[in-house]
């Protein structure tokens, strides 16, 4: 590949919302259950409890116990400490790698963190006087990593977690030593490299893990005990459901979220965030039953994958208090339609004064594939059916039919298909209802001139053989008259076909120097089983053709191509395969151009992480091999090269199955 000189810019890194899905966990294994691990020695001194293992590796001292209690038990230098230290001196490498990190002000009190790594922005120590809020931003596998030399709690600090965050998740990583406070609360797992001071009365939910030197506990003469608890809390489940669903733009959708303990009877208690992938929606607190609600009406057009998050919270049982685990429901699809006209447009005449049974339609085109789902038609009091709503083909083949139910007195009415119709863009189609009262709404001379709501468009009666249609008969049929370009106020509802990027996306470099033809692709998956309907690109103006899409698999099979026609003197162009290919999900494929004269567009490391955008995913470079890929070549062929992470902006036209 010929040597790109345009630098990528790197700025700071940011952390904000949605960062910790790009954190992978860090794993303890073996140390786990240790609530305590030291590498030499751990001592006691009067009242301390440790719920959980504690540990010595390589040495055997443990001195202290009793006064102090351990619930799992007492490992001296045997072969399940030496398991747990090799395990804690791996994640203490884990964490100390990771990065880039955030420099913060040392003085951790009064703060609010957000997912992410963190080192101190002057000297070597972490210090919490006061409050340290660690906020996941209701993600609960959010990833908190501070590194530096030494931490400092000071009396009656406290770290708390927020909007579902865990201590399981937070790790501190000192390459010297920390001590805890008198009274402190902390939260989280300590990994330093020398000792661990905790002093009287401390409440530690976390772990305390030193891995050279001692754990050194001071323990209470009165008053509670100084604690140490392995993170346990009980496993809850979460379930959530949309209604209705599909549904069009603009219409409301209640997410309804229930949560349950996993076992027992009690019934957790905290909030419930509902997320349209990394995007919070809103949140609800749950009632007594379990059960948060959350009444939603942005979502736009396409597929959203929406989950309800439920972030953990504290239930009494008696005068005890449990504190529930956070959990996550299965993603729902909720399928968001677009239409040609929204709910707050009306017709001028609501009823006309027929009374004969009759099919009326609207011819329209999308500007890009996707699927009709069902029919909508604005209904006047008098048009008291029964309704049957069709999709046709202008040559007169139905695609698909459903008979109207649950209708209102008057307003917009809709009905889904039994299964959604594909359809190819800038086709004509015609959505029709038939209504066996006559009394149907219009508009005169509203088609005169094409009426557009993308990425649906009601084409213009002049040019069309007229726009709208209808056919006078007893029985749903075809609709082929026309009279002074006559809205009957019919509408599609339609899916547009996913892409992995939106057509206002656009590449840092439109077109390279490069003359020579060659084969740019992207390796992508998707979280669903669907269809790929054709390739997209995005064009500069120098790259003049001819071009040729293609779908592989990563083993070099070619499943499919097509040549592309019509296309515009730059931006994003598409093309639809003969056949759709059925893909599997979470399997990798390749969609690829080949351009005989070059001149593609690209962005450098722009795959430095991966690009999502439900259900669709063009992987992080590294994950498979690299990403993109090209070949040079004077025909089209597999493209199997990568170079810097670059992006050529190539994309997939996909229906979810």
């Amino acid at each position: 590949m010929m040597v790109l000189t345009t630098a990528l810019a790197m700025g700071a890194v940011v952390v904000t919302p949605g960062t910790a899905g790009a954190v992978p966990p860090i794993t303890l294994g073996d140390a786990a259950p240790f609530g305590v691990l030291a590498g030499s020695a751990v001592t006691n001194t009067n009242n301390t409890t440790v719920t959980g293992q504690l540990g010595v590796s390589p040495g055997n001292s443990v001195v202290g116990f009793p006064p102090g209690t351990v619930s799992g038990g007492i490992h001296a230098g045997d072969a399940a400490a030496a398991a747990a230290k090799a395990a804690a001196v791996a994640a203490y490498n884990d964490a100390a790698g990771r990065g880039p990190a955030t420099s913060v002000a040392p003085q951790l009190g009064g703060t609010t963190l957000t997912p992410g790594v963190y080192r101190p922005s002057s000297g070597t120590t972490f210090q919490i006087n006061g409050v340290l809020t660690l906020d996941a931003q209701s993600d609960p596998d959010a990833i908190f990593v501070l590194q530096a030399s030494t931490l400092v709690t000071a009396t009656v600090s406290n770290v708390t977690l927020t909007e579902g965050a865990q201590a399981d998740n937070v790790f501190w990583q000192l390459s010297g030593t920390a001590t805890v406070g008198t009274n402190a609360t902390f939260r989280g797992n300590v990994l330093a490299n020398d000792s661990v001071t905790v002093n009287s009365g401390a409440a530690v939910n976390g772990r305390l893990m030193a891995l050279t030197n001692s754990v050194i506990l001071q323990g209470t003469t009165t008053g509670p005990n100084t604690r140490i608890t392995v993170p346990n809390d009980p496993p809850t489940q979460t379930t959530m459901t949309a209604s209705p669903n599909p549904s069009r733009g603009g219409q409301a959708v209640t997410l309804t979220a229930t949560v349950s303990a996993v076992s027992g009877e009690v019934v957790p208690q905290g909030d419930v965030a509902f997320k349209d992938g990394t995007t919070i929606l809103g949140s609800d607190l749950l009632n007594a039953n379990g059960v948060a609600t959350l009444v939603i009406s942005t979502l736009g057009g396409g597929n959203h994958e929406i989950r309800a998050v439920y972030l953990g919270g504290d239930t009494f049982s008696g005068e005890a208090v449990i504190h529930f685990a956070p959990s996550t429901s299965p993603g729902v699809v909720q399928v968001v339609t677009n239409s040609l006209w929204p709910n707050s447009v009306t017709p001028d005449v609501a009823n006309h004064t027929a009374t004969d049974p009759v099919t009326l339609g609207v011819k329209f085109r999308a500007d890009t594939t996707g699927f009709v789902t069902g029919i909508r038609f604005f209904k006047g009091s008098q048009n008291t059916g029964p309704h049957v709503g069709s999709l046709w083909t202008t040559g007169g083949t139905q695609l698909a039919n459903v008979t109207f139910s649950g209708e209102t007195a008057s307003g917009w009415q809709q009905a889904n298909f039994s299964t959604p119709v594909s359809i190819n863009a800038d086709t004509t189609y015609i959505a029709s209802y038939h209504t066996t009262s006559g009394r149907f709404s219009y508009d005169l001379q509203y088609f005169n001139t094409e009426y557009s709501n993308p990425p649906l468009r009601a084409l213009a009666s002049p040019g069309q053989g007229g726009n709208g249609v209808y056919t006078y008969s007893a029985t749903n049929t075809f609709p082929t008259a026309t009279f002074r370009a006559t809205n009957y106020w019919v509408s599609p509802m339609f899916v547009p076909s996913e892409t992995v990027w939106e057509d206002t996306a656009t590449p840092a470099s439109t077109a390279v120097g490069a003359t020579s033809p060659v084969v740019v692709g992207v390796k992508f998956q998707s979280s669903t089983d669907g269809v790929v309907r054709g390739i997209r690109f995005y064009k500069a103006a120098p790259n003049t053709g001819t071009h040729v899409g293609s779908l592989w698999t990563t083993g070099g099979t070619q499943l499919a191509n097509v040549t592309f026609s019509g296309e515009t003197a730059f931006g994003w162009q598409q093309a639809y395969f003969s056949t759709p290919v059925s893909i599997n999900a979470d399997t990798t494929y390749i969609a690829s151009y080949h351009t005989t004269s070059g001149r593609f567009s690209y962005t450098l490391q722009d795959f430095v992480g991966p690009e999502v955008d439900f259900p669709l995913t063009a992987l992080e470079n590294g994950d498979e091999g690299g990403n993109g890929v090209y070949t040079y070549s004077a025909t089209n062929t597999f493209p199997t090269s990568s170079y810097q992470a670059t992006n050529y902006w190539v994309d997939v036209l996909f229906d979810i199955g």
